[in-house]
This record gives structure tokens, sequence and C-alpha cells, in this order.
């Protein structure tokens, strides 16, 4: 019946399939108007990446922070990113990374030079102590024979202490870790110890207002000295009696870092047990390090007295060379001053350098010739002269001299302004020299009168040789 009535329609020319659709397009429209605008919503959320990022932060830190708890696979997945970050952090941005560890670093630097420094001092005390006796001719006889160092020569033979005990105490609760002794009767309780060292740092940080880093890291009771040496979750307390050598802190800290790179994970699990930390036993029992020699003590004021004898010929010598060299340079200056054309403006003597400096006429002495006359090394001498032109009346002879050239019969003289020639010389010099002489600086008139002319002059004995010779003539002879 009803494709009877569809076709009728048809056959009619009624447009019946495009109403259905439209009324159904209409009902799905009506049925599905929440879904659609559901979805749509949900595609423009997904395609907006600045609102998928934002609701991302919102809950990526949650995320990590549970993964994290749940397992390390989430460290070990960020490492390579991590590592990556950081280096490309470095590469950009250099001087923000030192501002950020140099409030870290500089104190552990400070720390580490502050040990370096007072483990020389400690060290050449006493190799001092050692270097000047006769003991120490011997011990400098055995480092040549055997080939050894004498410092290692010194050590092996004046060295003189015993570790007694080692404590490593957990640094945050002051509890007593592990301890070890050289003699198993020696301490009853090492919680009482080690609780009195935590109090005494606690005090010290308390009482002088100490950083929390710093720390006690000497102690000293009668012939006995407590080394402290600090890390991170504990600290080792050593025991010594007598003097102990500097190296024994290496080794205080070389076994401190051992214990704590090989008992890392017991000291973050630490909840006040030290079984543990039994391990830790062989690393304290390698710093139960002693040396038993005993030294001479009536003997003990020799080195320090040949030490001062010979600080004091030393500061004797000091004083003489200085001294000597002093006069040296007060008499090269005095020397200088007193010659004409030089001109000192300053100078100033030092132990190893001296300088000098001032005005010098180009005719005046070369005042570097002048140094070894009063033994002073020109290498070690600055000086610096500025040419000027002189009115000295020896250096204005001196310039005529260069200026006019005279024959060696000639004399110069200068006086008042007057430059004025002796002796005898050629017309032609005395004519050149007249034209000259009022170029020189310094020269306002010259005076030649006693220059005579060597041709007359040569002359003048065939002259007086004619007028003493008498001719006679015959008489009645022509």
């Amino acid at each position: 019946m009803n494709r009877g009535v569809a076709e009728a329609g048809r056959a009619a020319g009624a447009p019946a399939p495009e109403a259905g659709v439209e009324e159904f397009e209409q009902l799905r429209d009506l049925i599905l108007v929440a879904e659609r605008a559901r979805l749509a919503s949900l595609e423009r959320r997904l395609g907006d990446p600045e609102r998928r990022a934002e609701e991302l932060s919102d809950v990526l830190p949650e995320s990590l922070a549970r993964a994290a708890r749940r397992s390390k696979r989430l460290g070990v997945a960020l490492s390579p990113v991590l590592d990556e970050a950081f280096a490309a952090s470095i590469r950009r941005n250099r001087k923000r990374l030192a501002e950020v560890l140099s409030p870290l670093m500089g104190p552990g630097i400070r720390r580490a030079i502050a040990e370096a420094l007072r483990n020389v001092v400690d060290s050449f005390n006493q190799i001092l102590q050692h270097s000047l006796s006769p003991r120490a001719l011997r011990w400098r006889f055995e480092a040549w024979r055997t080939g050894r160092p004498f410092a290692e020569v010194v050590l092996s033979h004046s060295l003189l202490f015993r570790v007694e005990q080692v404590f490593l105490v957990h640094r945050r609760t002051g509890l007593l870790l592990q301890h070890a002794a050289a003699d198993a009767t020696a301490l009853h309780d090492g919680d009482v110890v080690s609780g009195m060292l935590t109090a005494i740092q606690d005090f010290v940080r308390d009482s002088f207002s100490v950083d929390a880093e710093r720390a006690v890291d000497t102690l000293r009771v009668g012939d006995l000295t407590v080394w402290v040496e600090q890390a991170d979750r504990a600290y080792l307390a050593a025991v010594v009696r007598g003097t102990p050598p500097v190296g024994l802190r290496d080794v205080l800290r070389d076994a401190l870092e051992a214990i704590q790179l090989e008992l890392a994970e017991a000291f973050e699990q630490f909840t006040g047990d030290s079984a543990p930390f039994d391990e830790a036993r062989q690393h304290l029992e390698g710093c139960l390090q002693m040396q038993a020699v005993r030294r001479d003590a009536g003997r003990r004021w020799v080195a320090p007295a040949i030490v001062g004898v010979l600080t004091l010929l030393l500061l004797v010598t000091w004083l003489f060379f200085s001294m000597r060299a002093g006069r040296r340079w007060a008499a090269y200056v005095d020397r200088l001053e007193r010659e004409p054309g030089i001109l000192i403006v300053s100078e100033e003597q030092g132990l190893r350098r001296s300088s000098i400096s001032g005005l010098a006429d180009p005719h005046a002495v070369d005042p570097a010739r002048l140094l070894p006359d009063y033994a002073l090394d020109p290498a070690r001498v600055t000086s610096r002269w500025a040419p000027f032109v002189s009115q000295e009346p020896a250096m204005i002879v001196a310039r005529a001299r260069a200026a006019l050239d005279p024959p060696p019969s000639v004399t110069i003289d200068y006086a008042d302004g007057t430059l004025a020639a002796s002796g005898s010389a050629t017309s032609a010099w005395l004519a050149e020299a007249s034209r000259r002489a009022l170029t020189i600086p310094g020269v306002n008139r010259f005076d030649a009168a006693r220059v005579s002319d060597a041709a007359v002059a040569a002359l003048r004995p065939l002259q007086d040789r004619l007028e003493r010779l008498v001719i006679r003539f015959d008489v009645g002879s022509a």
C-alpha cells in the first residue's frame, strides 16, 4: 500500500523524498543538539594548542610528583632531556649560573684554601724543626744514600703520635654510628663522647654566630688532640696523643668520604639504628695509625737557636747591602747634580730597581756612563732624560767647539755673553767663525782680537832672518 502511495506520488510529481529528508534532518538536530554542541566544544578545545597547554600545566606537576613517588623510571626518562636543557642553559647564560653557584662555591673554596695553607704551614714548621741539627745531617746523608727525598726521610724519623680512638657520628642527630679504639679497654661509653662533641659544636655555633657549615676542627686537652673532619651526613673525630702529622687529616678525610659513598643508602634510611654501619669499622681501624719515635728533649733548643742566628745574619747582611747600595746611589746623584748641563727632576732608589729622570744638554756627559763608576747596574736603573739647551758657560763653550770646529792652536773662552778666541788660525777659519759664532745659543758677541793669522805668523821667522842679514860690498866694486 505504501509502495503504491509512493508510486502515485512520484507519478503526480510530488517531492515526497526531499520533504522526508528535511524532516529527518530536523528531527536529528532536535535529538542530537546537545551532543553536537559538546563535540564542537571538544573539537575546539583539542584544536587550540594554547588552551591544551594551559590545561596540561595544571595537572603536570601533580602527575610528575606521583610518577616520582611510584617509580624511578621518570628520573631515568627525563635525565637526557634535563642534561640537554642544563647544557643549553649554561651555554646561553653562563653569568647567571656563576651568580647562582658563587654563594655555594665561595665558602667551600675558601675553606679548601685555608685548609691547604694550614697544612703547608704545619708541614713547614715540622720540617724546619729537624732541618738544622746534627740529626738533620745524618738524615740528609741517608736521603742521599737511599735516593729518597729529604722531606720523606724527615717525616719517617720525626713523627711521634698515636691515634687512640676514632668516632663516626651522625651529623644531624649527633648519635654515635661506629667507634674504633687502639685499646679495647680505653673507652666504656662512646655515646658520651659523641654527645660531648656534638654539644661543643652546637655551643660554638650558637655562641659565636658561626655559619652552620663551619665547625670546630681541632680540640686540645693536654697532650691529647681531637681532630674533627666534617662531611654532609657525618663527621669523624680522631683522638690523637702527641703531635699528629699533617697527612693524618688526609687519611681521616679519605676514610669519611669512602664511608659516605659506600653507606649512602644506610644514611638515607637512618632511624637511629647503628647496625648498618658495622661495615664502616674497617675504615675507622685504618685510621688507627701510630709512630713512637722519641726525640731528644734536651736538644730541642738547638734548631730554633740556629734558625734565629741565621735569621739575624740574613737581616744584618740585608741591612749592610741595602745601606751600601744607598750610599752608592746618593754619591751618583750628587755627581749628577754637580755636572754642568744636567738637571735632576726626580729620583727614587729601590731594593731591586731604581729610577731617575730630568733634563740633559746634548753636550753634557751621558748619565748612564757614570753608573759603573759607582758600582751600579745599568740594567736595574731606569733613566729618562729629556734634551734641553743649557746656558752654563761650560756647555756654551762645548757647543761652540762643536759648531766652530777650531784648530788645536785656538783656545775658546766664554764670559758674560762674549765668546773669545785666542791663538793662531787661518784667515778662512777666522772669517767662518766670526759668521757662525753669533748663531750659537747664549753668544752675544765674538772676540777674535787675540787670534793671529797663521800665514803671517809663518812668514815672521823669515822676516827676522832677512832683517838680521848684512850684505857687504868691496870698495870700488859694483
